[in-house]
């Protein structure tokens, strides 16, 4: 039934766009409307943040300093994890037991937005970070990400979230590779009770000794992220959840969200042999496009 129900949404648009073309990465149903390789000259720069400069740029980021996102948040953000070096970001977690308001930290990790003294946010765009990620342990608790939260609403982990990049060893179970992957998540009480989806793109390794690119191409009926200016994978406006036991459809954001570059540590695989030296995540830029695509 839901493949039948996913093909009738499919030709619906067909019939209402007459689209004569689709792009072949996988999505979560209908064909795609974004391009397979990132076309740069096709877009216009918003955003061109290269850490170059002499001390961060506070007019466009905020840095967290002593900031626990959530009661049950795991490690502590310190503005100490959060520098530049030779014109690179660099996002640190370590090590470092810590007591805030009569609660310990074993773990320190680096966060920022851009939220600062003027900020930025967008809706609709491509938005790409250059990143070369730690290599990781066995079982390695380390959780550096690119995303993106609602710049009218950050209640998190509720509301929506933009997972451009997070990188991992312990999110696929029994295996030990190191994988990246893109993750859509959506909650909204108020339009679907008590409906949330967590959808996550295919796992995918790289060489993570290399710089890597990571993009979110996201207009007004689809997100697609990409690796390294390729399609991962597509979210699609009205396809059914990955949870049938939800059912609620896949809804696109339509306000403005901010960027986040942070690294946590996942508590239940975290050891402190694994940081006997920091782990750092490098970044060599953000940049955010403005796009002619619906």
């Amino acid at each position: 039934m839901k493949k039948i129900q996913i093909s009738f949404i499919c030709i619906s648009i067909w019939a209402l766009l007459f689209v004569l073309t689709y792009a072949s990465h996988d999505t979560t149903g209908c064909p795609s409307k974004h391009p397979d390789a990132i076309n740069y000259d096709s877009m216009t720069i918003k955003l061109e943040e290269n850490f170059n400069q002499a001390g961060l740029n506070t007019t466009l980021w905020k840095v967290g300093d002593n900031l626990a996102r959530t009661d049950q948040q795991f490690q502590l953000y310190t503005r100490d994890n959060v520098k530049l070096e030779d014109g690179k970001l660099v996002i640190s977690a370590q090590y470092n037991p810590t007591i805030l308001d009569g609660k310990k930290y074993d773990y320190t990790g680096g966060y920022l937005e851009t939220k600062g003294d003027a900020g930025f946010k967008f809706k609709y765009g491509y938005a790409e970070a250059k990143i070369k990620l730690p290599q990781l342990q066995v079982q390695d608790s380390s959780f550096p990400a690119f995303w993106g939260l609602p710049a009218d609403n950050s209640r998190w982990p509720y509301s929506v979230e933009l997972d451009i990049m997070e990188y991992c060893n312990v999110c696929s179970g029994n295996d030990k590779n190191d994988y990246v992957y893109s993750a859509f998540i959506y909650g909204n009480r108020q339009q679907y009770g008590d409906c949330r989806i967590w959808y996550r793109s295919p796992m995918k390794q790289l060489d993570f000794t290399q710089y890597h690119l990571y993009g979110m191409l996201w207009s007004e009926n689809e997100i697609t992220f990409y690796i390294d200016g390729v399609a991962n994978f597509s979210y699609i406006a009205n396809n059914p959840s990955n949870n049938p036991s939800i059912g609620c459809p896949i809804v696109i954001p339509n306000r403005e969200f901010y960027l986040i570059l942070d690294f946590a540590v996942i508590q239940k695989s975290a050891k402190p042999e694994q940081y006997n030296q920091p782990k750092q995540m490098y970044v060599d830029y953000v940049k955010v496009y403005d796009i002619n695509i619906k």
